[in-house]
């Protein structure tokens, strides 16, 4: 008997088509290194010294706790005052997406740098929101090995085996080069506590000292990676003024839409906010 291939087989190749990425064109940026005089690098010091903690130690939190370590990036985002580099597989456009981003979206408000470094694999279907957050004057988003836009992404797979495939699920957030978070989880609500239906546990870990160096030398070979493309690269899509008043608009109503949730109870009673009254 021969062997039939599924029509739908043929249906996915002919619509991931014969198209290719873009010329990646990309101007480079590296981490600040500058940030010694940040209240963030002021606090760390005068704990690292107050703990006795030397020069070439680096000091470490354990996050074991969802809601917590959701706190721990949300006061980076808060008390960054340079820079805020964010690198992950998955950011989920849900509560603690949500949340997170809003924060992001202040920094940047507030003259921080904001380079977020994203995986493609989560991304589709989103560029609209991705372009019009890559317009804000102090963000910058990149995506990873993207596949290519207006192409059927389950075909990609098939016909860019061993390329596409090949994904980054590396996860830090360091602000101000003088603290980073590393560690399992992603930016979602089953990483974070706020998925009543999903029992999920993971570890991240805060750092400071000469280990954060190493991850944002890390973070930096990836943004200045060929496979890492700025959105303005592969998305033409045209960003007014008014899309940003709205997005900040958007982002704020969401916050307010969620104040009185029962995530938004368990983040106020945190661990480390009460360690920090």
């Amino acid at each position: 008997m021969p062997y039939r291939v599924a029509p739908l087989f043929f249906l996915i190749v002919f619509l991931s088509g014969c198209a290719s990425l873009p010329d990646n064109t990309q101007n480079p940026s590296y981490s600040k290194t500058n940030t010694s005089t940040t209240m963030l690098a002021l606090s760390v010091k005068s704990q690292r010294d107050k703990e006795g903690v030397s020069a070439d130690q680096s000091g470490m939190v354990l996050l074991g706790n969802g809601v917590d370590a959701f706190v721990a990036r949300a006061a980076l985002a808060q008390e960054a005052e340079k820079t805020l580099d964010v690198q992950y597989y998955l950011y989920h456009e849900d509560l603690s997406g949500g949340v997170l981003l809003n924060q992001l979206w202040l920094a940047a408000e507030r003259g921080v740098r904001v380079r977020i470094l994203l995986d493609d694999m989560d991304m589709g279907g989103r560029e609209k929101s991705l372009a019009t957050l890559n317009a804000h004057p102090n963000i910058e988003i990149r995506l990873f090995n993207p596949f290519i836009r207006g192409k059927n992404r389950t075909g990609q797979l098939l016909t860019r085996f061993g390329s596409v495939t090949r994904r980054m699920h590396n996860k830090s957030f360091t602000a101000d080069n003088q603290i980073t978070i590393i560690g399992g989880r992603n930016i979602g609500d089953e990483y974070f506590g706020a998925a009543e239906d999903v029992a999920f546990s993971d570890l991240d870990v805060a750092l400071n000292g000469p280990v954060v160096q190493q991850v944002s030398t890390s973070f930096d070979l990836y943004w200045n990676s060929k496979l890492s493309y700025p959105t303005e690269v592969l998305m033409d899509k045209k960003v007014t003024q008014d899309d940003l008043l709205q997005a900040e608009k958007d982002l704020a109503g969401f916050v307010e839409q969620h104040k009185n949730s029962l995530y938004a109870e368990k983040l106020r009673n945190s661990r480390l906010i009460e360690q920090a009254k």
